[in-house]
């Protein structure tokens, strides 16, 4: 692996490089006008080319189209619902990046981007005070997974240094879980401060009864038992708690990369 520039392998005794232009400039092997030509024309069309070279002589080159998940549009739409502000950040040339982006309806695109590239701008959104969420699958994920705020891998088809780099791992690779994740920590949060505010102001009257004499300890037993039975009532519900599209959210400054 040649982290954000392609592969280098020997097959039966050839050398074999596969990757972007870059790789290809790096070890002094030219792409034909021709060639060079034809690629543009692929990439003006939103796909990924990968340069292919045996032996150090230019072979060729693959046109690679990415498929979008049917779900993924609606996906990204429920985030930006959550106020959560969808951003791109990919190795992919411009016009392939800006291809996915239109499809995705995700307006900040970052196109050309190495592993030190997606880190930087992690980083810079952080330095500006957002809390980010990276979601990442591959090896050149790994370390912008490990600076965001929360790093999502897909645990399936991503690789084990990704998985092991990001705090939450989606077993199914399922991404149209992903609004319901984010949707579900804020329920979470209201209903872990609203608990916490519940059993302080509980124990507060019960320690002002207690002490005019109000409150005897047997009942005053019984008070602090019925307080965390409710409160465990409380978090219990969020078991089966489900986003709905009525539903409205607190806003949040965040960003999805």
């Amino acid at each position: 692996m040649v982290p954000g520039r392609g592969v280098s392998a020997r097959v039966d005794g050839r050398a074999i490089l596969a990757g972007n232009a870059e790789l290809l400039a790096e070890h002094r092997i030219a792409i034909p006008e021709e060639a060079a030509k034809a690629a543009v024309v692929q990439l003006s069309q939103g796909c990924t080319v990968t340069y292919a070279a045996v032996d150090g002589v230019f072979a060729g080159f693959l046109a690679l189209s990415d498929t979008i998940r049917e779900e993924s549009a609606n996906m990204i739409d429920q985030l930006s619902a959550l106020q959560i502000q969808p951003v791109l950040l990919t190795g992919d040339h411009p016009n392939a990046a800006a291809a996915i982006a239109a499809q995705l309806h995700i307006g900040e695109v970052h196109a050309n981007c190495l592993p030190e590239d997606k880190l930087a701008h992690i980083r810079a959104y952080q330095a500006a005070g957002d809390k980010v969420c990276m979601i990442g699958d591959d090896v050149n994920d790994a370390p912008a997974l490990k600076a965001a705020d929360v790093g999502i891998a897909m645990g399936g088809v991503g690789s084990d240094i990704a998985v092991d780099a990001a705090d939450i791992a989606l077993v199914d690779d399922e991404v149209k879980e992903l609004p319901h994740l984010i949707a579900l920590s804020k329920r979470m949060m209201r209903t872990i401060k609203l608990n916490i505010t519940f059993s302080l102001t509980l124990n507060f009257i019960a320690i002002v009864l207690a002490i005019t004499g109000t409150l005897n300890p047997v009942v005053g037993a019984l008070v602090h038992n019925a307080g965390s039975v409710l409160v465990i009532t409380n978090s219990a519900l969020l078991l089966k708690w489900r986003q709905t599209a009525s539903q409205s959210f607190a806003s949040a400054d965040a960003k999805s990369v």
